[in-house]
């Protein structure tokens, strides 16, 4: 299920979301039917059927991001809160990989076989030479090569959670970048190390629910979004 051509801002009932079937993206009702040129259904399509274990996908063409994408300089977790599941680094798909000379190259994931080689980017090289299924992929988000970045989750609450971060923590890393080259020192950016990863990634599961339910709460009080279904809030973890 996504959103149909409106913007995501301007989606308001259950008229306004397209159905898919798993398998293969083609859509369930007439209603669904998108121009294949421009949908890019097949991003969330091949990471839900190859990972059955997520039940979200974001993807996002944030400005903040997509220079991480294109600029040489691997994105990497500066604070504990994104390398909870940022990892050593994000990986980078390379859609002209993948192209055939038929294509249009407009970068797009409106196919299936790119859909498909998006989620096999969201493995590890080991995992992705074997052919058993995992329930959960080994990164939890992927930048794409001058498009911006798509990242999974648990839940939608989860997803949303890994994708505002993901976006702030690439604030952080440029500035970062920024001032260590303005010292001129070489004394290189302290990005998160492995073991406060491992960490990290403990214990931010109990971050985020407190963060949805304020972000739901802001959204709720906002007159630009309108939602006839409400907004569903996440128990928080009891403290003591």
């Amino acid at each position: 299920m996504t959103g149909n051509s409106r913007p995501p801002a301007l989606v308001r009932s259950p008229e306004d979301l397209d159905e898919f079937y798993l398998e293969d993206g083609a859509p369930v009702t007439e209603r669904s039917v998108q121009p294949e040129n421009l949908t890019e259904k097949y991003i969330h399509q091949g990471l839900l059927k190859r990972f059955p274990g997520i039940q979200c996908v974001v993807h996002s063409h944030s400005r903040s991001v997509i220079p991480f994408s294109i600029g040489g300089v691997p994105f990497q977790p500066t604070y504990h809160l994104p390398g909870g599941f940022i990892g050593e680094a994000a990986p980078v798909f390379e859609i002209a990989d993948y192209y055939t000379r038929n294509d249009s190259q407009n970068l797009l994931i409106n196919r299936l076989r790119f859909g498909e080689a998006l989620a096999n980017t969201f493995l590890t090289s080991a995992h992705n030479a074997s052919a058993a299924a995992l329930p959960e992929p080994d990164h939890d988000v992927v930048l794409q090569r001058g498009h911006g970045f798509t990242n999974v989750g648990t839940s939608i609450p989860q997803a949303v959670f890994r994708a505002v971060y993901t976006t702030w923590s690439a604030e952080v890393q440029a500035s970062a970048v920024t001032i260590n080259d303005a010292a001129g020192q070489n004394r290189g950016v302290r990005y998160v190390m492995q073991q406060e990863l491992a960490d990290s990634a403990a214990s931010y599961d109990g971050v985020y629910p407190r963060e949805w339910n304020l972000w739901a709460a802001q959204v709720g009080v906002n007159p630009l979004y309108k939602n006839d279904l409400g907004y569903a809030s996440v128990p928080e973890p009891q403290s003591g």
